[in-house]
């Protein structure tokens, strides 16, 4: 999709970067809490009293400022949207260029927030005061060396030790590898979609109940390439909707019902564990409450121009920056200000998580758009050459990398 179709046929999908702006700051929030480990959800236990704080930012509502993995599954649902729709839009999609093209989109930024992770790693000792087995004990390299950063950068196989957001690139890279499988899928369901979609739940019910993260992340993107393929109709029963009085309530009942759904293990507290099949069961519905959140997005007019404002704009243009840089900068400045309350630190880590993101963002991201684009147009030039196909043929084909598809975070 050329830039030209896509501000056509794609500008309403801007208020989907201000979505995923605001994700990112809830992924901000949630690891800036796991600094203390008595935030319900930890690793290592956590623990509040009914009533405290802690409890009313994690069993009620507000949970939704915090709640940072309900947040990546939007991400993932974003991404299958924004890099399935080009497929399905244009015919003759590109493949040759497409493949190396997403690779160095990804990589290069995973790369420089691998070395910038290090640098924060290295400037000061992270030797934790905290009890083995809290976020910021195993998220600490006491030990650092060379080999940690070969394995952060090795996606696929490796281990995100000194950037552990990391995780969830691992599952963009085989989403963007197998991306033919899924939009052939989402084509396959264009018309039984409520069954694809009952079959993405499914497959992340038995993921999370089973332990197997394939399961558990991977049917996401599939969910939003089945709104990459179900797009028009999704807007044009917007546009029939916006045209009736209820327009609003039901909106409103879509928007507030999808994110209630998004954490809704959480709503019903800390006994959910000890109900063996619920909260699987909650988990694997949470893909189509973050659809829900998507087409309400794009849907529903005073929500859209909310997420088209320029805060939110901005946070949407540093988002993938601010994920990949975020953490480290966190748990170093919880050892800088190591002996004070745990809220102090994050006084110091979030605004200038915020202030890397920006140059981040412009030193390696936006660079990173350019170099994806010639790589794309080098491989799809050697194909051409290689197989003898003629100039005329290819130029239907051939297209630069979408704008929906560059904004796309982990």
């Amino acid at each position: 999709m050329d830039e030209k179709t896509v501000t056509k046929n794609g500008a309403r999908l801007t208020a989907l970067d201000g979505l995923r702006g605001l994700a990112a700051v809830v992924v901000l929030l949630h690891h800036s809490f796991y600094t203390n480990p008595e935030f319900p959800g930890a690793p290592g236990g956590g623990h509040a009293p009914v009533g405290s704080p802690m409890w009313w930012i994690s069993y009620t509502p507000l949970k939704l400022a915090t709640a940072g993995v309900e947040s990546v599954i939007v991400f993932f649902v974003l991404s299958g949207l924004v890099v399935t729709l080009p497929v399905v839009r244009r015919r003759g999609f590109d493949w040759v260029a497409y493949f190396p093209r997403r690779v160095v989109r990804l990589m290069v930024p995973v790369v420089a927030s691998v070395l910038l992770a290090a640098a924060w790693v290295a400037a000061i000792p992270q030797v934790s005061t905290q009890a083995d087995g809290t976020w910021l004990s195993d998220s600490s390299t006491p030990n650092f060396s060379w080999e940690y950063i070969v394995k952060a950068v090795d996606l696929l196989g490796g281990d995100g030790q000194i950037n552990n957001p990391l995780w969830s690139l691992r599952w963009e890279l085989a989403f963007s590898l197998l991306l033919p499988v899924f939009a052939i899928a989402a084509l396959a369901v264009r018309r039984w979609w409520i069954g694809g979609l009952a079959l993405a739940c499914a497959l992340t019910w038995l993921g999370a109940r089973a332990g197997s993260a394939e399961l558990e992340y991977l049917p996401a993107f599939f969910v939003g390439a089945v709104i990459a393929v179900r797009l028009d109709v999704v807007r044009n029963a917007a546009d029939r909707i916006n045209r009736r009085w209820f327009r609003h309530p039901l909106w409103a009942l879509l928007t507030v019902g999808s994110a209630l759904l998004l954490i809704a293990p959480w709503l019903v507290g800390p006994e959910v564990g000890q109900i063996p099949e619920l909260d699987p069961v909650l988990k694997g519905v949470v893909p189509i409450a973050a659809a829900g959140l998507v087409v309400a997005v794009l849907g529903w007019t005073p929500l859209r121009a909310l997420f088209e404002s320029r805060p939110l704009q901005f946070l949407g243009a540093i988002s993938f920056s601010l994920y990949l840089v975020h953490v480290p900068i966190i748990i170093f400045s919880t050892y800088l200000f190591a002996g004070q309350a745990w809220y102090v630190p994050l006084l110091f880590a979030i605004p200038l998580a915020v202030l890397v993101a920006v140059g981040f963002r412009w030193l390696i991201e936006k660079r990173s758009h350019g170099w994806s684009k010639a790589v794309g147009a080098w491989a799809s030039d050697r194909y051409r050459t290689w197989f003898g196909r003629e100039d005329g043929e290819e130029n239907g084909r051939r297209q630069s990398a979408p704008a929906s598809e560059e904004r796309v975070a982990g």
